[in-house]
């Protein structure tokens, strides 16, 4: 199965991938490929992920990158990932020639001689030399002194719901907004559906699942009381 996206609508995490293009006919385009962040592996069959900007070089994090081909009918073989660090050097290479296209996330690959900053993933396909997409990320030496987790109301991890397959696509199509409550730990506490419209009946549970996983900075000021976090999701068909 193909990736399905979801269209956030009211928090932005900016460009997903960016794709390049060749001069080639139609035939032979550049297929458009999505490259994901991911904060931990998800296990098997989980209801949501932590959708992430950010990576740390200390041990402990199982950080993914995530990639999947979006052109239908693209015949994709093989698949090659890079890491450039905040000095342009690439410090990592994997290279997985059973890619087909299909949606798969890989360990991140992040050596901890890098230097930290703002990084690079770039992705290639079918042994092409071009690079089929490419990503930032910040990367933080450790995460305690990460800037993203400075005190903040904004998560540097923000669950996202997975895709439920035994949903047509064509009734791919509706709203979700739910609510986060953060503790002075940064962590999520409580989570509520605000609404729900269409498809999004459906996603309830996931959307639950995905405003536990969210993580924020600890922050002391919010005291007691803590903070809320408003997340909104439109889903449409591919």
């Amino acid at each position: 199965m193909r990736y399905r996206g979801l269209c956030l609508t009211l928090l932005s995490w900016g460009i997903l991938s960016t794709s390049t293009a060749s001069g080639r006919g139609a035939v032979d385009a550049e297929p458009k490929v999505y490259i994901e962040f991911l904060w931990s592996k998800p296990v098997e069959g989980a209801l949501a992920r932590q959708e992430t900007r950010s990576f740390v070089l200390e041990p402990g994090f199982d950080h993914q990158v995530c990639v999947a081909v979006l052109t239908p009918g693209a015949d994709v073989h093989g698949l090659v990932v890079e890491a450039l660090d905040a000095r342009g050097e690439v410090v990592s290479h994997q290279s997985h020639p059973e890619f087909d296209g299909t949606k798969h996330c890989y360990p991140a690959m992040l050596p901890a001689e890098g230097e930290p900053g703002k990084w690079a993933y770039r992705v290639y396909v079918d042994g092409r030399s071009t690079v089929a997409a490419s990503k930032p990320v910040d990367v933080a030496r450790t995460l305690e002194d990460a800037p993203f987790h400075a005190p903040s109301s904004m998560p540097y991890v923000l669950g996202r719901p997975n895709y439920d397959d035994t949903i047509a696509p064509d009734a791919f199509v509706g709203r979700l907004v739910w609510i986060m409550h953060v503790d002075a730990d940064g962590k999520v506490t409580q989570v509520e559906i605000e609404q729900a419209e269409g498809v999004g009946e459906r996603m309830r549970e996931r959307a639950l699942a995905a405003g536990y996983l969210s993580l924020f900075p600890p922050d002391p000021s919010r005291g007691k009381e803590g903070i809320t976090f408003r997340r909104e999701l439109a889903f449409r068909p591919d």
